[in-house]
């Protein structure tokens, strides 16, 4: 009888040893687990600061600053040349933030272009005053604290609200303007050029941690803006393909 409670007390002390056993490695497992959970947390704390310090979702700014336009002429018949001269723009955008290294930023400027345009018997500044409509989609790089550098590119829209170009020369739906010629190879001034056009544009800037940006960008038309007309032939021709080209630099503000 001894014997049998002699066992019975030493099974239930290893047991009880065991259990004993058991919940310090629960415990120490539990305590491991709350410091990952604490960590979890103490990173997405980190996490949410720092996206508290990126630029609003939606944020918007002004710009403005300087540009130069001229005529890219290709498959060129006629003596033709385009001159850079230099302009003027000003506007607005709005940034559309997608992730932290990237954006859709549209924007609305109101641009002076100018040019010298020579051609066989004339030669003129051309000048026009519109609006273009870029898109960009933009990459950004750096400390969004403290600064970034932001590249991209889009395309664009351009109208024109008064212009001196269809006064310089021909208007189709008026054929009196031009004196006929009796040279069925003379319609050099048989020519009209087009205000409005679009292409391709792209940009490269630093903003800086109070919101200062300083911006160039590029842009190219897609839109072939001549017209030529031969006269013998009551036809169109393709004597030349021009297309506008301009360079800018602005300062821009954004409100972060």
């Amino acid at each position: 009888m001894k014997r049998i409670l002699l066992i019975l007390c030493v099974a239930g002390l290893t047991l009880a040893l065991n259990a004993q056993n058991t919940d310090s490695e629960m415990q120490t497992k539990l305590d491991e687990a709350k410091a990952k959970l604490v960590d979890f947390d103490t990173e997405h704390m980190i996490d949410s600061l720092d996206q508290e310090k990126l630029p609003k979702l939606v944020s918007g700014g002004v710009l403005a600053g300087a540009n130069m336009s001229n005529f890219i002429i290709t498959r060129n018949n006629k003596p033709m040349s385009s001159y850079m001269r230099i302009g003027a723009e000003f506007g607005g955008f709005i940034d559309f933030r997608i992730t932290k290294h990237f954006s859709i930023q549209p924007q609305v400027l109101f641009t002076a272009q100018q040019n010298y345009f020579a051609a066989t018997d004339t030669a003129n500044t051309l000048w026009s005053f519109g609006a273009e409509i870029p898109v960009y989609f933009l990459g950004r790089f750096g400390n969004m604290e403290k600064g970034y550098v932001q590249f991209g590119g889009g395309i664009f829209t351009h109208f024109t609200f008064a212009s001196n170009i269809r006064d310089k020369f021909k208007n189709w739906d008026d054929p009196t303007t031009v004196k006929p010629s009796t040279d069925p190879h003379d319609y050099s001034r048989l020519y009209s050029l087009h205000d409005n056009h679009f292409g391709v544009c792209v940009t490269v800037g630093y903003e800086f941690s109070f919101g200062m940006q300083i911006n160039a960008a590029y842009k190219i038309s897609f839109s072939d803006i001549a017209s030529f007309y031969n006269e013998m032939k009551g036809t169109e021709t393709a004597d030349a393909l021009i297309y506008p080209q301009c360079v800018s630099l602005n300062l821009a503000y954004r409100w972060r």
